[in-house]
């Protein structure tokens, strides 16, 4: 793991990598949040929860679709659309994993879901902060009743550095980190290539002559841009409820709202009066339209809506993965500073520094480097609470 180069004025201050600065929108208050409480992990999860229910049968395609006389789009429809809900299974259903976060917490191991291993994860994040804290607060106030200078010295280099010391912690979730980037990269690698690949994409597949999407199209009487209005409407409200939620630390709720069969997943968002009354009305115009049509054109409707709002969603899987796993990478780079900063101070430190234990404290900015962990804690700790999507089922509102 790289880091950044050490604060040669830092000591035990967590490094500013390790925690996200966000502002507010209801207050404007400048806080926080833990480096993982992203835009494009929240987004994630709602392209995986579309993801995981695509039918994995040509029956069950059609079943929920409508008849095709294309069996062979069909199956390869079928085919690229499993290849897809197979690696979105790999992140994890978020709509059932939610109910698993204080299991996820408590686990002696990484989960194997990219979800739940990110909860272990803010769960480690927890616990070593915390250790940190305990050890400098009992650790420095205990080398303080020593006398001699030199002791001082080789008591605090064992504390930082020694066999179970706070560096030890520092190593340990930086390699634990290692491991989640690995696993998170590997899974945007892989969806990526099923997405807009070269060969055998969704993107490839939709571009061919004869497919799926195309056919419903013709089937559809309901006007094209009508339903491309909808979708876009959705996507906007989505994008921008969730960017509140992330800088407002606060869970974000998408209502899963039937739409002859299959579910669209729109944000509940009263906050966003007028363009979440846009969807609404956008999406019972569309159900009034589409009331005395036969089942057949209502089944391929909900297959333009769906899968044309999942593609639109797509163009920002790419750019939201990368934006997720830099986000791992300056989190995986702020331990590997800490590591160095406390080398780079040892290695510079004299009898001299130490003489007067209680300057010492001052001049290492003690309370700031306890307060800096304590903060790390809880931040991390706030993850639980506003980093996952809540889904649920309609209101009264829909």
């Amino acid at each position: 793991m790289s880091s950044n180069p050490p604060n040669a004025n830092a000591f035990l201050q967590p490094p500013a990598s390790l925690l996200i600065p966000v502002t507010d929108p209801q207050t404007g208050k400048s806080d926080y949040a833990f480096p993982l409480q992203t835009s494009a992990w929240l987004k994630m999860q709602a392209v995986v929860k579309t993801a995981i229910a695509f039918p994995l049968t040509s029956d069950d395609f059609t079943n929920l679709y409508g008849d095709f006389s294309d069996e062979a789009a069909v199956t390869q429809a079928v085919g690229i659309l499993g290849q897809i809900q197979k690696t979105a299974s790999q992140y994890g259903d978020p709509q059932t994993l939610i109910s698993q976060l204080s299991a996820f917490q408590q686990s002696n191991t990484p989960p194997e879901s990219i979800y739940g291993h990110a909860v272990w994860l803010a769960a480690q994040t927890i616990t070593n902060a915390q250790q940190i804290v305990s050890l400098l607060t009992e650790g420095l106030n205990d080398i303080g009743t020593e006398t001699d200078p030199k002791q001082r010295i080789a008591d605090l280099t064992a504390l930082l550095t020694g066999d179970g010391g706070i560096s030890t912690y520092a190593d340990s979730l930086n390699r634990a980190i290692g491991v989640f980037q690995t696993k998170t990269s590997t899974f945007y690698t892989t969806l990526n290539g099923q997405l807009t690949g070269p060969t055998n994409s969704l993107q490839v597949y939709l571009k061919q002559e004869n497919n799926v999407y195309s056919d419903a199209q013709g089937d559809v009487t309901t006007d094209q841009g009508q339903i491309d209005s909808l979708n876009s409407t959705i996507n906007d409200l989505n994008k921008e409820y969730i960017g509140f939620t992330v800088a407002a630390s606060v869970s974000p709720a998408l209502i899963l709202i039937p739409f002859f069969g299959p579910l669209i997943a729109v944000a509940d968002a009263v906050t966003f009066g007028v363009l979440a009354a846009k969807v609404k009305k956008q999406i019972d115009d569309l159900k009034n339209q589409l009331a005395g049509v036969e089942a057949d054109e209502q089944k391929k409707t909900a297959l333009v809506t769906q899968l044309g709002g999942f593609n639109l969603a797509v163009g920002d899987v790419e750019a939201d993965g990368q934006d997720f796993l830099d986000a791992i990478a300056t989190m995986a780079s702020g331990w590997g500073e800490f590591q160095s900063q406390i080398n780079l101070r040892l290695s510079s430190l004299t009898v001299e520094d130490v003489q007067d234990w209680s300057a010492f404290m001052d001049k290492i900015n003690f309370k700031a480097a306890v307060d800096g962990w304590t903060l790390i804690a809880s931040k991390a700790e706030t993850f639980y609470q506003s980093g996952f999507v809540k889904f649920t089922n309609p209101s009264s509102s829909y």
